[in-house]
């Protein structure tokens, strides 16, 4: 869509990579939106719709930062854009940041953005003022890691500082784990720098929060269900996580001192918690919403919309908190390797009334992938009940009606052996 004249008096949000429901949503709080994204990250028909919602759309190759940086520059001077905003992938959150602080028209200070896409200075910054404190050493390189593992001790977790999505995370319980690391790396053709880091014990969570004028507002914790080690790939989210109240003051207590000491002042943030021996710890944070369909189980549970919310308060319209008065589950579908001869019970489960979403990305005749992180999931259910028994109820009812027929043997979503029926 062609960008209006400059006469139009809306207030002019320029995004990175905004999804297609940011334009929708920022442009019904009164914004006018333009937006910046890379042609390879979406798909040409997904593009397609965000450029005919938005009131601008400019192409940029995201891997050229400097190329970034001057289409930012050029667009934001040119159509007087008065906030320059990103909560997409972290990979050009910083550089995005940079440029809304050059032009004065920063959300965020990109310092804080800096200290939250960044894993070492993260950890760095808890270290210094004794926050969480958790064991950990840098590795600069993929020869560094093994020397780093010994400093930390058995069994240790290796993170690609500069990946996301649970790529590339790894734990290594001994020596001779390193062969089974290189080759996952490999996949990735990720050379470093890498962050090794004590392993924390404990059930996980992830906070979701909304900041404005650096206060924090705690949306809800989510509880986190977490694949197999050595990947801990995850399978599911439970919103609200069921937390005895002094635990769930506790995480929420650490997470708002924790982004207040990176300076973070507006929008979302998603950070991961771990529950250890030693009290709540944090593991990550970034400076956008959870994934994982998180903001829908939110809305399921709680009525609240997190991300029209975020666009309200930017127009000074904040949102009041909500209590859930329901508990929603996503899981992830996660068959094991080999061809896919056909499928069963996906029709009668997308009938159920509670489900909300249900999505498989297998058809017969596909080869199906080992899931190895966040994007090689083989499909999702999202469903929700007035208790978290019905939920929980629910959801296994819907991974029990989904067969998988793989090189012969049928195969459950919830990973029993399944038993042939009629394929739809």
């Amino acid at each position: 869509m062609t960008a209006p004249g400059l006469t139009d008096d809306r207030p002019r949000l320029l995004m990175v990579m905004p999804y297609r429901q940011f334009v929708r949503k920022a442009q019904a709080e009164g914004f006018w939106v333009g937006a910046v994204w890379d042609p390879r990250l979406e798909s040409p028909e997904y593009l397609d719709d965000v450029r005919a919602l938005a009131d601008l759309f400019v192409s940029a190759d995201f891997r050229d930062a400097e190329l970034l940086r001057r289409t930012l520059h050029q667009v934001a001077r040119e159509h007087r854009a008065t906030l320059i905003y990103h909560i997409g992938r972290e990979e050009t959150m910083v550089t995005a940041y940079e440029v809304a602080e050059d032009l004065h028209a920063e959300l965020n200070p990109a310092a804080a953005i800096r200290l939250l896409a960044d894993k070492r200075a993260m950890r760095d910054l808890l270290a210094r003022r004794g926050l969480s404190p958790v064991s950990y050493e840098a590795a600069p390189t993929r020869s560094e890691v093994p020397d780093a593992v010994e400093r930390v001790g058995y069994p240790a977790v290796v993170k690609p500082a500069a990946l996301a999505g649970s790529r590339g995370v790894f734990l290594w319980r001994e020596a001779r784990d390193r062969t089974a690391w290189t080759a996952l790396v490999d996949q990735y053709g990720y050379d470093g720098p890498f962050l090794v880091e004590e392993y924390l014990r404990g059930p996980e969570y992830s906070v979701e929060t909304l900041s404005r004028d650096g206060r924090h507002q705690v949306v809800g914790i989510t509880e986190k269900l977490l694949g197999p080690p050595p990947l801990f790939v995850e399978v599911g989210h439970v919103h609200p996580a069921p937390l005895p109240r002094d635990r769930r003051r506790a995480v929420e207590e650490l997470t708002t001192e924790f982004l207040t000491t990176c300076g973070y002042r507006f929008g979302p943030a998603h950070t991961e918690v771990i529950w250890t021996r030693n009290g709540p710890r944090i593991v990550e944070s970034q400076a956008r919403l959870g994934g994982d369909r998180i903001p829908r189980l939110v809305e399921l549970a709680t009525g609240l919309d997190i991300e029209q919310a975020i666009f309200a308060a930017l127009a000074d319209r904040p949102a009041e908190p909500a209590e859930p008065t329901a508990t929603a589950i996503v899981r992830f579908f996660t068959f094991p390797p080999g061809r896919v001869d056909g499928i069963h019970g996906l029709e009668t489960a997308a009938r159920l009334g509670h489900v909300d979403e249900l999505s498989l990305r297998l058809r017969p005749g596909d080869t199906v992938p080992a899931v190895v992180d966040s994007k090689s999931r083989h499909g999702h259910v999202i469903v929700s009940g007035a208790s978290p028994e019905e939920a929980r109820a629910r959801c296994a009812d819907v991974l029990a009606a989904i067969e998988v027929v793989i090189d012969g043997t049928p195969v459950r979503a919830d990973g029993r052996a399944g038993v042939l029926g009629t394929p739809v």
